[in-house]
């Protein structure tokens, strides 16, 4: 990421949680030979930082009901198109608990993608943004 974002106020441990799993999915998703790229930029509301993959994407109609606790998207076996024939899937917890860091720390995270297609394989975005300087919140 580009030295010039400005740092972000964060559990760095659950941070590292966060992005090691945003990019497992995309491995898991992306055939062989496809690509990866992480990027980041400032944002109106602090940082934001997409995980971008070649893989085959996610229905429009499964794109917030994969946040969902246990949700799996089809059949374990048939979750990757990669040609070594890595087909793994897991119980429906990673970007459930993903979603849970980014918003613990006050901010957003979500998917965009065309459809799924594991012919064409439209990719998917992930998109992190995190404040510069979570707000407290007081027990009471």
């Amino acid at each position: 990421l580009p030295d010039s974002l400005p740092p972000v106020t964060a559990d760095r441990e659950a941070l590292e949680k966060l992005f090691d799993q945003l990019l497992i999915n995309a491995i898991k998703y992306t055939p062989d030979g496809g690509r990866l790229t992480v990027t980041g930029q400032p944002h109106a509301e602090g940082v934001e930082v997409v995980v971008s993959d070649t893989g085959i994407g996610i229905d429009p109609a499964m794109q917030e009901l994969i946040f969902t606790k246990f949700y799996q998207t089809g059949k374990v076996e048939l979750h990757s198109s990669s040609k070594t024939k890595f087909k793994g899937g897991g119980p429906g917890l990673g970007l459930a608990i993903a979603r849970g860091i980014v918003e613990a720390h006050g901010g957003r995270l979500w998917v965009e993608s065309p459809g799924c297609d594991e012919e064409t394989c439209p990719g998917s975005a992930f998109h992190v943004v995190l404040p510069l300087h979570p707000a407290i919140k007081e027990e009471g």
